[in-house]
């Protein structure tokens, strides 16, 4: 190889390889996700030197070749030097000779023997750049590797007496301690990239993985690589939507961090980090007693290249640096391989100070990586049992209380309640059960606790019963759960009682109260839990308080205030309890019901939101599958027919029963009756009545001694729709009125809208239209304040009827714009979804829509092309889609297919 001058100053074809190896710009990384803020900063006028200086695998490299192709294209020179340990030992002039020369910059040759001194050799380039008169651009990556002090030396007069037509840019994991930037950095003449701006923000990260993702793909993708582009680069090329690609992904970048990321480290040094990696947080005090040694801060900081790798408290914060979780994780691995003992040892050590330090959460976490249970039994029991659900630990609950044995939760009765509750949470009723049925059996009916006093063990089986009530296990009839009640407020008036608990236990007997519509007595709850919570009121309280009082104002028509409430409990949700499996969905769930309710949320609408997906998951309470479950019927049966409708109730029944929900049973047998008698089939829903055990006397359909609120209002309306197909109107018209007298003295408007909507079609089919327009007028009065509009829309044709009749009776009157909003709202309703129903021959091309093709359907089903074209546009329209895959998850969502 031959230099421009034509003197040859390298012959071996190895270092001719080699050399060019150093000095050209690499080829663009295949799949380069182009950042062209970042290369527009490095592109700025407004500085001679850039410096990009971050840890290993954050696309220095790629970023930096990205820019110098850029600047080729736009004419500029580029002399690029990657640094290796071959040049980083030798004197570094001729390498830059050799950068400047393949970039077309004449440098004369140092002479025959090439054995200049090295201060000339830099003046020879210096001379040579100057000489150039067009702008050049120096890029130098891999800088940490420059270890000679000769050669940053002759760097540091390059960099000071570069003429005006050069511009240096530096890539590095860190600065050469030697190299002297300080100047120009002070004065503001270099632009500084940090692994801050060359980590991809999660909009980035989404965009680089080049699929749509949701909101909790989103978050997990954001907490797990934190914009690492290594990370997410093979994460991405190991296929990130399989399992197995998960593990690939782990192991490609074990090996990246080992023979890239911690190459430079000494074997103590790689010892040590595994080891801090263990722990939740780097913090040298914490360090130096787990690993028994008192030099941990500064073991910390020899530590090469891994600044951005430690994310430090925000805001300048006072507490201790965190490791990436992916390094973390990494530690983990390499630990539990290598030393299994030491893994164990260490996790044990950090559980045992950490405990002494008052920090139990911390030290629960430590305890179970142990593998020591009978530590953990005891952390947890120390920390306060099921009551750490009060601290937002959820999830490390849920994953400790896994790790505890038989053997330990058979001898802590608080232990199993804990355990217990994590599984009701989780949806696993039946298994929950067992174990609270353990731990009675182990404290003679918790009369006795074992590993401490029997009053602590009590308000653990207070609340663990509350959470079997609040699902819809228990019945609110239960003598049991009444004399729980008891003993909680027994309990709450113990004047020695910690205020936690008494929050604690307050909460519980808000959310009985309410259920039974004892709503004064549910905001004396509330006021003794925000009392005895302070200033320090904790979200989980907070949240669960708002949607207990949207509860309470919806059941009352108070609907502004229910919508208040239930978006600030949805917005805390998402805000500070992401990880809470109930906080969410129950505040979701509660602010659909009233929106269907107040009719915002449409049928067509409705059928599109996938709500029958929502019935399953874990988090649902008896609130909300009783909602959620009245509006998946109502949909089906709007786009499908009454028998989908019945078979879909028959599916959430059979969940209900295999769940134990005796509650939830109780009620999805009502809606069955009332779906059956509002479609006129009078003796099928007399036989679902008796079969399914309701109630045989009205008066025992009102009870809210033995009945929820909720309960109570969905046998009242569909005993009341029993009656009207059974043409009982005498007897209905009784019923009636015993319903509103309940709904009155309670306060539950939202139960007497409904009755009075019912009752106009019962007096309208009893031929009585003055009376239905009596009921009508009534429920108008209701709806000028409470625009709960669906209860008298859902009736159709005769609320029409009547309502046609009010306008035309009374020109004039404070229920006259009522009547007119709701007959608009009812014609709208009939304009976008003018088929409620499909046929059969729409029903079979559905089927076959997910497999086959157009014409793959005509000749299954032997019609034609157009045929299949004409019914999809039909099944289109009464899905509210406007394409096949939107029509097949809109009929999934409702059970169609």
């Amino acid at each position: 190889m031959t230099s421009d001058n034509g003197s040859s100053f390298i012959t071996d074809t190895a270092q001719d390889w080699s050399l060019h190896r150093r000095v050209a710009v690499p080829d663009p990384v295949p799949g380069y996700f182009d950042r062209p803020a970042l290369t527009e900063r490095l592109l700025s006028a407004d500085h001679r030197m850039a410096v990009l200086k971050a840890p290993g695998g954050f696309g220095k490299t790629a970023l930096l070749a990205a820019y110098c192709r850029r600047l080729g294209r736009n004419g500029v020179a580029v002399a690029w030097m990657r640094i290796d340990a071959a040049v980083g030992r030798s004197n570094i002039e001729t390498h830059l000779a050799c950068a400047f020369r393949h970039a077309g910059v004449h440098v004369p040759d140092p002479g025959p023997d090439g054995r200049r001194a090295a201060g000339d050799r830099i003046e020879l380039l210096l001379n040579a750049i100057a000489a150039y008169a067009e702008p050049v651009v120096l890029v130098l990556d891999n800088l940490e590797q420059l270890a000679d002090p000769a050669s940053v030396g002759a760097l540091n007069t390059l960099l000071r007496d570069a003429p005006p037509n050069l511009n240096v840019t530096l890539a590095c994991r860190e600065l050469p301690f030697s190299l002297d930037i300080a100047e120009p950095l002070l004065e503001g003449r270099i632009v500084m990239l940090t692994a801050a701006e060359l980590r991809f923000s999660p909009q980035e990260a989404a965009a680089f993985l080049g699929r749509y993702l949701t909101r909790q793909e989103f978050t997990a993708i954001d907490r797990q690589f934190e914009g690492w582009p290594i990370a997410l680069a093979l994460h991405r090329e190991t296929g990130h939507g399989s399992t197995s690609a998960g593990a690939d992904s782990s192991n490609l970048l074990g090996n990246w961090i080992e023979s890239r990321l911690w190459n430079r480290l000494t074997t103590d040094q790689r010892n040590f980090l595994l080891d801090a990696g263990l722990l939740d947080r780097l913090d040298p005090v914490l360090l130096d007693e787990v690993l028994d040694c008192n030099d941990s801060r500064y073991r910390m900081q020899a530590l090469p290249g891994l600044e951005g790798l430690v994310r430090f408290p925000r805001g300048g914060g006072t507490g201790a640096a965190v490791l990436h979780p992916l390094l973390r994780r990494h530690c983990t691995e390499r630990r539990i391989r290598e030393t299994p003992e030491r893994f164990q040892a260490i996790h044990h050590r950090a559980a045992l100070t950490l405990e002494r330090r008052g920090e139990i959460i911390e030290s629960m976490r430590h305890a179970a990586e142990a593998g020591d249970p009978e530590l953990l039994g005891r952390l947890i029991e120390d920390a306060g049992g099921l009551r750490l659900w009060a601290r937002q630990i959820q999830p490390p609950l849920e994953e400790v209380v896994a790790l505890l044995t038989h053997d330990v939760i058979k001898r802590w009765p608080r232990l199993a309640l804990t355990y217990c509750f994590v599984l009701i949470v989780t949806d696993r009723i039946p298994e929950a059960r067992r174990l609270y049925e353990l731990a009675a059996a182990s404290s003679d009916g918790f009369t006795r606790n074992p590993t401490g006093e029997v009053r602590e063990l009590r308000i653990d089986q207070f609340f663990v019963d509350m959470s079997f009530f609040f699902t819809g296990y228990t019945p609110f009839s239960s003598a049991k759960l009444r004399s729980a009640v008891a003993g909680a407020y027994a309990i709450a008036r113990d004047v020695d009682l910690e205020p936690v608990t008494r929050v604690f236990i307050n909460f519980g007997l808000c959310i009985y109260e309410n259920h039974g519509a004892r709503f004064d007595a549910m905001i004396e709850c509330i006021k003794q839990v925000r009392y005895n919570a302070g200033d320090s009121q904790h979200n989980t309280f907070s949240l669960h308080i708002d949607v207990q009082l949207g509860a309470m104002a919806m059941a009352q028509g108070h609907v502004q205030e229910a919508e208040t409430c239930y978006t600030s409990a949805l917005r805390t949700a998402r805000t500070h309890c992401p990880d809470d499996p109930m906080a969410e969905v129950i505040s979701d769930a509660l602010l659909r019901e009233l929106q269907f309710e107040r009719n915002l949320l449409s049928l067509p609408v409705a059928a599109g939101m996938r709500i029958r997906e929502n019935i399953t998951r874990p988090g649902n309470t008896f609130a909300t599958f009783v909602s959620e479950c009245a509006i998946v019927t109502e949909i089906t049966q709007y786009v499908a027919g009454v028998d989908e409708a019945l078979a879909v109730l028959t599916e959430m029944m059979e969940y209900a029963r295999l769940t134990k929900r005796q509650t939830l049973v109780r009620c999805l047998v009502a809606l069955r009756v009332d779906v059956l008698a509002c479609a006129g089939r009078a003796d099928e829903a007399e036989r679902a009545w008796r079969v399914g055990a309701l109630p045989a006397n009205d008066a025992d359909c009102l009870d809210l001694r033995s009945l929820e609120w909720r309960e109570m209002e969905r046998i009242a309306c569909a005993r009341l729709r029993l009656y009207v197909a059974c043409e009982a109107f005498e007897t209905g018209r009784g019923f009636a009125q015993q319903v509103l007298g309940v709904a009155m003295k309670h306060k539950l408007v939202r139960t007497a809208m409904r009755v009075l909507a019912i009752s106009m079609v019962l007096e309208l089919r009893a031929g009585d239209t003055g009376a239905a327009c009596a009921h009508a007028r009534n429920f108008l009065q209701y709806y000028t304040t409470s625009d709960y509009a669906h209860p008298l829309v859902r009736e159709g044709d005769a609320g029409r009827e009547v309502l046609e009749s009010l306008l035309e009776s009374e020109p004039r009157g404070s229920t006259r714009s009522a009547a007119a909003d709701l007959l608009k709202m009812m014609a709208a309703g009939k304009e976008t979804g003018a088929v409620a129903r499909f046929t059969d021959r729409e029903i079979a091309v559905l089927k076959l829509l997910p497999h086959l093709r157009d014409k793959q359907i005509a000749a299954e089903l032997s019609i034609t092309r157009e045929g299949v074209r004409y019914h999809l546009r039909r099944i289109f329209a009464k899905l509210g889609a406007d394409n096949r895959r939107a029509a097949v998850q809109t009929a999934r969502s409702i059970g169609l297919l």
